[in-house]
C-alpha cells in the first residue's frame, strides 16, 4: 500500500506500507511512526496517521502536516493513506493521488 510520508522538516515522499493483512499493515505503520498511531480524517477518502504519544515523546511540530490537515497541533512524522469503506468498516488503501501530486509540486517549488 502506498502512503505519503511527511517529515517534521517538511520533506514529503511516497513510501510503501508492507503487508497483505490489516495486522501486517498496522505493524508496518507502527514501525514507520515509531509507535501506535492516531487518525486525523482528511475527508471521506483519506486519513493522516500520526504518533499517538508524539507530544509525550517531545517530538517536534510537523507544520506541513498541520497545514495539510488544517489541524492546530501535530508532531512527529505523519503518513497520509487512503480510506475505503467496506461492509466491515473502513480500511486503509493507497494514498489518493492528489496528495502525491501536491508533494511533487512542493518539491518542484523548493528546488527552484
Amino acid at each position: 500500500m502506498k502512503a505519503l510520508r511527511i517529515d517534521t522538516d517538511g520533506k514529503m515522499q511516497a513510501v510503501n506500507i508492507a503487508g497483505n493483512t490489516v495486522s501486517d499493515q498496522n505493524d508496518s505503520i507502527y514501525e514507520l511512526l515509531d509507535g501506535y498511531f492516531d487518525i486525523v480524517r482528511l475527508g471521506a477518502d483519506a486519513a493522516m496517521l500520526v504518533d499517538d504519544e508524539g507530544l509525550l515523546k517531545g517530538l517536534p511540530e510537523n507544520k506541513m502536516a498541520m497545514m495539510i490537515a488544517d489541524y492546530p497541533m501535530l508532531v512527529g512524522t505523519a503518513l497520509i493513506v487512503g480510506v475505503m469503506g467496506t461492509y466491515d468498516g473502513d480500511v486503509f488503501c493507497d494514498c489518493p493521488e492528489r496528495f502525491l501530486r501536491f508533494a511533487d509540486r512542493v518539491r518542484q517549488i523548493k528546488e527552484k
